[in-house]
């Protein structure tokens, strides 16, 4: 798989998997969801998918720090030189409504860049993993090929992942900005829009608001730089994984490189304003 992390690789993909079929278990029955906060739901798939993916990382790598969503932030974990971040079930939200578009989202950071990422959706046995900068795959149903991002770029149309369910107010105005025919393509969870993305499918992603986390992006960039995309904050700097905020503060922008710049240019000014201030 290149990049000396083939067993990384290995390792990550294989638990993405056997937490899917955990995560699909708990689908076909009558789940509770409890919440822990407003709009923040958490089931029984959340819980069992961390102890697969957080028991199997641990014992496969010892010395490795592990950062995952449902369990505290560990100050010692983010002081390694290599850490995982781990999104057991990323869009619970839509598991919970049973649209079929959440996903198991797994990246490796190491000296402070995310190296190499895993996303798996259970639901249609679909699985991106990629090496920064290197290589990035796709497997459906035991299929597996090489993968790259679109080259749309303005004044070429471009389409543009939105959030089925959170969809943000900012986004009228980047695409009336963006001076060139803009076509939505609704998806649910970040690794479904990332997958969008990863798959020629949509060409950027903009996510304005600060309610994503490093768990959320950490495998998705690693993969999205493999098939040749890119991310950055709203204001095009890196993601910033050493903050002590595990939150994404400045939101983030995913593209396909190509349009990455006129992307940028699109963001109303009030809107990084908006996101400083948070």
């Amino acid at each position: 798989m290149g990049g000396g992390y083939s067993t990384e690789q290995r390792v990550a993909a294989d638990l993405a998997r056997i937490a899917g079929q955990a995560i699909l278990e708990v689908y076909a029955s009558s789940f509770d969801v409890r919440y822990k906060g407003p709009d923040d739901p958490v089931t029984d798939a959340d819980l069992r998918a961390e102890e697969i993916i957080v028991s199997g990382l641990s014992r496969e790598f010892p010395d490795d720090g592990i950062i995952s969503e449902e369990r505290p932030v560990s100050e010692e974990a983010r002081r390694k030189t290599r850490v995982w971040y781990v999104d057991p079930l990323d869009g619970t939200g839509e598991f919970v409504a049973r649209t079929g578009e959440f996903s198991v989202i797994i990246g490796l950071l190491e000296q402070g860049l995310p190296k190499l990422g895993v996303i798996f959706r259970p639901v249609d046995d679909l699985l991106y993993d990629g090496i920064r900068d290197e290589i990035a795959w796709v497997t459906k149903r035991g299929e597996r090929r090489r993968t790259w991002v679109s080259a749309a770029a303005p004044p070429h149309p471009l389409r543009l992942a939105v959030s089925r369910s959170h969809r943000h107010p900012t986004i009228d105005v980047i695409k009336s900005r963006l001076g060139t025919t803009v076509t939505e393509v609704s998806c649910g969870s970040v690794g479904a829009k990332i997958g969008l993305l990863l798959s020629g499918q949509a060409d950027a992603y903009v996510e304005p608001s600060p309610y994503t986390s490093k768990w959320d992006v950490c495998g998705a960039e690693a993969i999205l730089r493999g098939a040749g995309g890119f991310m950055s904050d709203m204001a095009g700097r890196p993601m910033g994984y050493e903050d002590l905020d595990i939150r994404n503060r400045r939101g983030f922008v995913a593209t396909n490189r190509a349009s990455h710049g006129d992307v940028l240019a699109a963001i109303p000014q009030v809107a990084l304003e908006q996101e400083r201030a948070r």
